[in-house]
């Protein structure tokens, strides 16, 4: 497989009015859903997308964390281009890129996402190297201090409402889809915070599937807001905000 298949995919659409929000620009939410969809059509591109990984070799990839720099929303019907580049690996996580500009070619947001290869059925963290097998290997190595930031949220946060987690939440995994993580983190921000963020990051720990309720806890710490999910006694993920 060339080399250019493999570094760069992009694709450019005008933003959807069913994807726009109350300030008319495109919801949080909705632009990690986009992010997913670029993802997934590179992947087609490189004959490893979704349904041939699953159906030819019993392996998936499931999102770890997603970091986003917003630097301004497009909105309604604005015409935009994403473009991805796979960024090498840390460890067992593969590193990967999406970058919206508007027309004039400025950056709108800059968004990090790591996955993981897993087996589709008991969801066992696979090697990177299985990806060999589609013609493709992340052989660069992401310095330390280019990954994606750890950090906890602790227990104790004041409670901010509770979350059910329904069937139309759900993707072709049987579990939450990581998107609606986006919705839930912009919906129980506080509004000032969610007008002035400018860097949200999103780890993913545990699957939550349908009928669960995630209770939402978060405050701000320092010069952040952390917000947590529980269910069942256990952190389902956590996030940070930071304006």
């Amino acid at each position: 497989m060339s080399p250019e298949i493999i570094n760069e995919y992009s694709r450019s659409l005008n933003v959807p009015v069913y994807d726009v929000g109350p300030t008319n620009t495109l919801k949080f939410g909705s632009a990690l859903r986009l992010v997913q969809e670029t993802s997934e059509q590179h992947l087609n591109v490189m004959h490893a997308g979704y349904e041939t990984m699953k159906k030819t070799a019993g392996l998936v990839f499931f999102i770890i964390s997603t970091r986003v720099h917003i630097f301004h929303f497009p909105g309604n019907g604005e015409p935009i281009t994403i473009k991805t580049h796979p960024r090498g690996r840390g460890g067992a996580q593969l590193y990967r890129d999406f970058k919206f500009y508007d027309a004039k070619g400025d950056l709108l947001l800059d968004v990090m996402q790591t996955t993981v290869l897993a087996d589709a059925v008991t969801h066992k963290v696979q090697r990177p190297q299985a990806l060999k097998q589609f013609g493709f290997y992340p052989e660069d190595i992401v310095e330390p201090e280019n990954r994606m930031e750890r950090f906890s949220v602790p227990d104790g946060l004041p409670l901010l409402g509770v979350r059910r987690v329904f069937y139309s939440d759900l993707d072709a995994n049987g579990h939450m889809n990581n998107s609606v993580y986006g919705d839930i983190v912009w919906d129980f921000l506080p509004p000032d915070v969610r007008r002035k963020a400018h860097t949200i990051q999103i780890n993913y720990l545990r699957e939550v599937d349908e009928g669960k309720d995630l209770e939402i806890s978060g405050e701000k710490i320092g010069g952040k807001f952390f917000l947590r999910g529980d269910c069942d006694g256990s952190v389902r993920f956590t996030a940070s905000a930071k304006s």
